[in-house]
């Protein structure tokens, strides 16, 4: 390397919401894996749903952002690796402990790799096929994978344009 580039980054706008609220953004659970931290994962829900915590009430969003499973014949001798060797199951038991974050919070998923969905970006949403017990959930919203999505909104201000995405 003979040289760095660092292009000018402009913010267009400042924005501030008139309330103030969290978005948390996590990625690669792979639930049905034999690696899936369920224990921590468990923990984390439970520290969303402490709402004597003065920070945790102000969270009103959850990003789960790809490979939210593990998924089944992604790679060669995957099979080794899982607890959990069906798709559509591991996406019923992710939906049991997603069931467990308090409903004021908008949980937005959008897909990885692992999830079920083609490779060639931009993906789509979640195939419903597999992970149809997600698109019960009342404050799930799905996306495809990249994605803009629009958060903070009120009747007098615009909110937030989060992009999102799973290389």
């Amino acid at each position: 390397c003979q040289d760095i580039f660092f292009p000018e980054l402009i913010l267009p706008e400042r924005k501030k919401a008139m309330v103030e609220e969290y978005a948390l953004f996590i990625s690669d659970l792979h639930l049905g894996s034999k690696n899936f931290l369920e224990e921590k994962f468990l923990k984390f829900i439970d520290y969303l749903n402490d709402i004597d915590l003065p920070e945790v009430n102000k969270i009103k969003y959850l990003f789960i952002v790809g490979d939210l499973v593990s998924g089944v014949g992604v790679y060669p001798s995957q099979a080794k690796d899982l607890e959990i060797d069906d798709i559509e199951e591991q996406f019923k038991q992710l939906t049991e402990i997603l069931k467990r974050v308090r409903g004021d919070i908008k949980i937005i998923i959008s897909p990885g790799n692992h999830d079920g969905v083609r490779l060639m970006e931009p993906q789509p949403t979640l195939d419903e096929k597999y992970a149809w017990p997600l698109y019960a959930l009342p404050n799930v919203i799905m996306t495809g994978n990249p994605a803009y999505v629009n958060i903070g909104a009120t009747g007098d201000f615009p909110g937030f344009d989060v992009l999102t995405y799973h290389g």
